[in-house]
């Protein structure tokens, strides 16, 4: 029976890491660096955390915000491939260095039509052309203030602001420059057109605010902010895996709770090997060598690590399953540090604090997936409601009851309701206020303890970093009231 037993676990709160000599003066020096790798391929993020895909955490208010301060969302598939495509769209619209897929009008387009299209792309101008199809050449430029002042029924043409009177300037214009010229003529948008006079895309003035007032933010290799999104591993999700790539989106994630089922390997597969997408591939969840080794070995750009650990999952209530987190990290990171060319990890779940991301990154992870702690903030999915004169927001885990429902009524499974069992629940969360201070307490909590362990880059934390494990004494030694 010996073999029955494979170890002992740690999670979270087991283990403290044990501060080491440093030369870093300061948490906000320019010493350190917490950038990391999600997913190979990817640029890499400044913040170490996402959110996580389920349906009371991530759409894209929250994957906006995420992204402006250094990490990355991923938008739930609980909708419709059209709605999640959309979701996507509204995060990468946002932010562009150059906005290459401008909005387009022809010349006789009603106002009313024009306002119409603005409430969709969210741009704040339209570029005219004349004839049926645009091919290169406009006729003109319309913003908010030239057709809010005409009647819905007049063409764009009457009020637009003719070609022979835009500033423009040239594909080969650096970007500073470009800004330059807008400022120096109080526009906030220029054209930018190629040698033969043709539009190649629109700067934007409010976009290139965004780059001084967001340092930190997560941008893509064209300067639109980075976004994720969660798919199935059914036949019928490859239309929805096309749609969210012709959406922009950076990272697709496999979302089923056992990443070591055969549908991991048949959809990898056939994402890489039939689809050929280029997009990076997340695969998950898994807990064991074994695992890292099943999602490594069919192609995954990045794995996610976490069977159970969740607030709001109850896997190792129902199925007596599960690996604790530290344990899971190590076992997975040992694995990836026998390969030349190793995937990046998450951990996800089991988060309760800002300490506990750099003890999952001295564990061996390169992020953290958040889950139920950003759930019931302002950036989150859902109304508020008033329970016991506290504001509160639901929250729920993606196997729970509720979300069971939901995910059948969007034709998201073909399981018979009757014959499911939940391995998550649904509760109400304290309203939080705005998910930002959350993320300030993550980065400084991490940027501190890579201080206190004299590591300045992620890999050093990793590296350098070491656990002592505690006692329950001692993990409670310094909540303990004075006498």
């Amino acid at each position: 029976m010996a073999d029955k037993i494979t170890g002992q676990g740690l999670a979270y709160s087991d283990v403290l890491i044990r501060p080491r000599l440093s030369d870093i003066r300061s948490r906000r020096s320019e010493q350190l660096n917490p950038s990391t790798l999600v997913a190979r391929g990817l640029p890499t993020i400044k913040l170490p955390v996402l959110s996580a895909n389920m349906d009371t955490v991530t759409e894209h208010r929250m994957a906006i915000t995420m992204a402006l301060y250094g990490g990355l969302g991923i938008i739930h598939r609980f909708m419709t491939p059209e709605e999640q495509a959309n979701e996507v769209k509204k995060v990468k619209d946002l932010v562009r260095m150059i906005e290459d897929d401008p909005p387009l009008v022809r010349a006789d387009t009603t106002i009313g039509e024009v306002i119409s299209l603005q409430q969709k792309r969210n741009r704040g101008y339209v570029i005219v052309f004349s004839g049926t199809k645009f091919y290169g050449s406009f006729v003109g430029i319309a913003t908010p203030r030239d057709f809010l002042t005409a009647p819905l029924t007049s063409p764009i043409s009457k009020v637009m602001t003719p070609k022979n009177k835009i500033i423009t300037v040239t594909n080969d214009t650096p970007t500073q420059k470009a800004v330059g010229v807008m400022r120096a003529n109080r526009i906030q948008k220029i054209p930018v057109i190629d040698q033969k006079g043709r539009l190649v895309g629109v700067y934007t003035l409010k976009d290139f605010s965004y780059q001084t007032q967001y340092p930190q933010a997560s941008f893509d290799r064209n300067g639109r902010l980075m976004v994720g999104a969660a798919i199935g591993v059914q036949s019928q999700d490859i239309d929805r895996v096309h749609m969210l790539i012709d959406a922009g989106v950076d990272m697709l994630v496999l979302d089923i709770a056992h990443g070591g089922l055969i549908y991991t390997s048949e959809m990898l597969n056939r994402l890489k090997n039939k689809e050929k997408i280029k997009t990076p591939v997340i695969a998950g969840n898994i807990a064991t060598a074994e695992g890292a080794r099943y999602i490594y070995d069919n192609g995954a750009d990045g794995v996610k690590v976490g069977v159970g650990p969740g607030y709001v999952c109850e896997t190792r209530n129902v199925a007596g399953i599960g690996i604790p987190q530290i344990t899971a990290i190590m076992e997975v990171a040992g694995v990836m540090a026998k390969k030349r060319h190793p995937i990046p990890i998450i951990a996800d779940g089991g988060i309760r604090e800002p300490g506990d991301l750099p003890k999952a990154i001295v564990a061996g992870a390169n992020s953290v997936m958040v889950g139920s702690l950003f759930a019931g903030t302002r950036e989150s999915p859902g109304e508020q409601m008033l329970e016991n004169g506290m504001l509160k927001k639901l929250v729920r885990g993606m196997a729970s009851a509720s979300a069971f429902q939901k995910r059948k009524s969007i034709g998201g499974t073909t399981t018979n309701g009757e014959h499911y069992t939940p391995e998550g629940r649904a509760i109400a969360t304290p309203y939080k206020g705005s998910v930002t201070k959350m993320l300030y307490d993550f980065d400084g909590g991490l940027r501190s303890s890579m201080s206190y362990v004299g590591a300045h880059t992620i890999a050093e934390m990793q590296k350098r970093g070491q656990f002592i494990i505690v006692t329950g004494a001692g993990a409670t030694e310094n909540k303990r009231d004075l006498k």
